[in-house]
């Protein structure tokens, strides 16, 4: 409760925020359509980052959690889920991008490893949210999730380009085996 003593701004935000979508989903005001594991999750996982914010020092708080995933992260989140589900959704309106990928689905395949090479999450976002509609099978979403990793390997190719390259031609023919073959067996 130190922290709350003085509290600063950022955090006051922070803690303002949580609450809020914290009580929609116990409330049932967010998500009131979710399964319940889902709801329980964001539940869980928002008591956790209230807790971690109401009890981290002030440097923490406001270089890591503030400057860091506040200013950096959740802008890029948001736009990469905005354009993502824009062109998604422009392509089902324009485009039977259903029957598009039924036909192309080892060229979608491919495309899903070759985009799970950016060291960045966001693009893997399409092919989880083209599966969520049922437009893609298992097999594609679980491709694009071996190849891609995140934000995890830009440290290693600060560190070494070619550990980089080699790990993630790993991951790449690792997503491409598996993929091809549970697609190749209707997944």
């Amino acid at each position: 409760f130190q922290h709350l003593k003085k509290i600063s701004l950022q955090r006051a935000l922070l803690i303002l925020v949580i609450s809020l979508l914290l009580l929609g989903f116990l409330s049932g005001e967010i998500a009131h359509d979710a399964k319940n594991w889902i709801r329980y999750t964001i539940i869980i996982t928002s008591v956790i980052a209230l807790f971690i914010v109401i009890t981290v020092p002030n440097h923490f708080m406001e270089e890591h959690l503030w400057n860091h995933i506040v200013k950096v992260h959740i802008p890029k989140i948001f736009l990469w889920t905005f354009a993502a589900l824009f062109v998604i959704n422009l392509l089902l309106i324009h485009w039977d991008i259903n029957q598009i990928i039924s036909s192309n689905k080892y060229f979608i395949l491919l495309i899903a490893a070759l985009i799970g090479l950016i060291p960045e999450s966001g693009p893997h976002f399409i092919f989880v949210t083209l599966f969520a509609q049922g437009s893609i099978p298992f097999s594609i979403l679980l491709t694009s999730s071996i190849v891609q990793d995140g934000h995890g390997m830009i440290p290693l190719l600060a560190e070494t380009k070619r550990g980089f390259f080699f790990v993630k031609l790993i991951n790449l023919i690792i997503g491409l085996i598996f993929g091809y073959s549970l697609l190749l067996s209707g997944w």
